[in-house]
């Protein structure tokens, strides 16, 4: 079981010169590893969190965005990021209400623990993913039921 911390909660870029709020939890967490993944993040994945819009507020500096395009559906994705460390705050998904946040810029990260994993295909092969968690060698199939899943380790 996951404990939540108390919202609303705090994070920004690398520099300090982008800081937000968020008054709410995401709707789940799960983990990318696809190749755009592991190289806008430098690293083996990206650790990301669908948030409604109305619980997010950017609190200090402004953004900058590019688009990019997904190389497996073709989708064009907003990217917003810092313009002065480039680190990158959250996307626009193609369809859908959220906003996806990069959860890794929070100021406090002890809590996430992945519900899925997505693009496991092309996953370093010395990544392991915790007990429990859902996983997919490609796209998620449908984000309802990696929410469900958040929900039910979620301590009440």
């Amino acid at each position: 079981m996951i404990k939540l911390p108390s919202f609303p909660l705090h994070g920004g870029c690398a520099c300090g010169q982008v800081r937000y709020t968020l008054t709410a939890p995401p709707l789940c967490v799960y983990t990318c590893h696809c190749r755009a993944c592991q190289t806008l993040t430098a690293s083996a994945f990206s650790t990301n969190g669908p948030v409604r819009p109305e619980t997010f507020e950017i609190t200090k500096g402004e953004l900058r965005h590019w688009v990019r395009t997904a190389e497996d559906s073709g989708n064009q994705i907003p990217q917003f990021v810092c313009p002065n460390c480039g680190v990158r705050i959250y996307t626009r998904p193609a369809s859908g209400p959220t906003l996806t946040l990069r959860l890794g810029t929070l100021d406090n990260t002890s809590w996430l623990w992945p519900a899925a994993a997505i693009y496991l295909a092309s996953a370093q092969p010395w990544v392991q993913m915790p007990h429990g968690t859902l996983r997919h060698d490609g796209a998620a199939p449908d984000f309802r039921v990696f929410i469900a899943h958040w929900q039910a380790m979620i301590e009440s």
